[in-house]
């Protein structure tokens, strides 16, 4: 690996080529609070866990640089899913369960009938020969992160290089999910991205974000994909959220979100071109998201709550040429690729004390009277 090429702006790196990963837990960087340690699950994927001594993530290096875990605010934020640890597998749904996963970059969304692919593309769990550690520092502070770099290479059809980056802040409950995608072929690449960030889902969470919740910008998919088997009353409930999608912005027991629902929107942002989202829990602490829609132009909306899983992305960034976007009532369209362009994009998620919850609270409603 040219560790350089990963490294832009990193104090310190390790090629993580170098490491030896085994069952037994090993720190093998340290710098003051934070640290990095090596270890290997007993399915046989290497992980990496990060931590700023309070707050860690455990990340695959070589499996699609996919978040497996995150423990943000003293609570346990990814979400509840059937399996116990990932599993050796580029099959999408032979390893679901993680916090993060990037998709794309050749397709998103589950496979047509004559498509062969998986599910979100090729991206969500891609073999990385390519990865490091890095300490570095930027304008939120002090980090510690993850790196890697992923070549997809197609003959005749595609060759790209996607670089991801997770940052895990000193002192703050606080990560930042990257990716660099260029493309490599003399020949345009048409981009399919989304961040499928999946929080738990929790009892009474109430969903906040600078969305108009009306049926025209806060739209619920309608068609079932085949993956899909609906229970009773659920074709119903969906024809309920085609006409009041505000009605699953609280998440009760008594709502129907099994096996999912969701939504696609069109995303509001503030001065800073910025979208923000949050789950306030009960006890008024939230978990939060964030991103610049300019990046991808459209978003979505996952809610899982089947018992075997509790996964709530309260935003999803998506870039998608085949649907329309719109980012504060304006369309956004995104050319292809040509050779030697990049697509860059990246997610802020963290946990937030009441105070700070009710501070955003109060932002998301100054954007939405802003957007209106």
């Amino acid at each position: 690996m040219t560790l350089s090429k990963l490294s832009e702006g990193a104090t310190a790196a390790v090629d993580l080529r170098g490491v030896a990963f085994a069952e037994a837990e090993r720190v093998f960087f340290r710098a003051g609070s934070l640290s990095a340690a090596a270890f290997r699950f007993a399915s046989g994927v290497d992980a990496v866990r990060l931590s700023n001594g309070a707050d860690e993530v455990v990340v695959l290096p070589f499996q699609g640089q996919h978040v497996w875990s995150a423990r943000l605010g003293g609570r346990d934020v990814g979400m509840k899913s059937m399996f116990d640890m990932p599993r050796p597998t580029q099959k999408f749904f032979e390893t679901y369960g993680g916090y993060f996963q990037h998709a794309g970059i050749t397709a998103i969304g589950a496979p047509g009938p004559m498509e062969r692919r998986e599910q979100h593309g090729e991206l969500p769990n891609a073999p990385y020969r390519d990865a490091a550690v890095l300490i570095g520092e930027d304008a939120n502070g002090r980090y510690i992160a993850v790196t890697g770099r992923y070549n997809h290479t197609v003959a005749f059809a595609t060759n790209y290089e996607a670089v991801p980056l997770l940052k895990l802040y000193e002192g703050r409950s606080r990560i930042a999910i990257g990716i660099t995608v260029t493309n490599l072929k003399s020949s345009p690449l048409t981009v399919h991205y989304l961040g499928h960030l999946n929080w738990r889902a929790r009892e009474g969470g109430r969903l906040l974000g600078t969305v108009h919740e009306t049926a025209e910008s806060l739209r619920v998919r309608q068609e079932i994909p085949p993956h899909i088997k609906p229970g009773p009353g659920y074709v119903e409930w969906i024809a309920e959220l085609a006409k009041d999608p505000g009605r699953a912005g609280t998440l009760t027991s008594d709502k129907i979100f099994a096996p999912e629902v969701v939504f696609a929107f069109d995303p509001l942002t503030d001065d800073e071109g910025r979208s923000h989202f949050m789950q306030v829990h009960p006890d008024g602490t939230a978990d939060y998201t964030s991103f610049k829609p300019e990046d991808t132009g459209a978003a979505a909306r996952w809610i899982c709550r089947t018992g075997d899983q509790e996964a709530v992305g309260m935003a999803f960034p998506v870039r998608s040429p085949d649907e329309a976007a719109c980012v504060n009532g304006q369309p956004v369209t995104h050319a292809p690729l040509g050779q030697g362009e990049r697509f860059a994009t990246e997610i802020v998620a963290a946990v937030f004390t009441p105070a700070e919850a009710e501070a955003m609270a109060r932002h998301i409603e100054a954007v939405k009277r802003l957007r209106a």
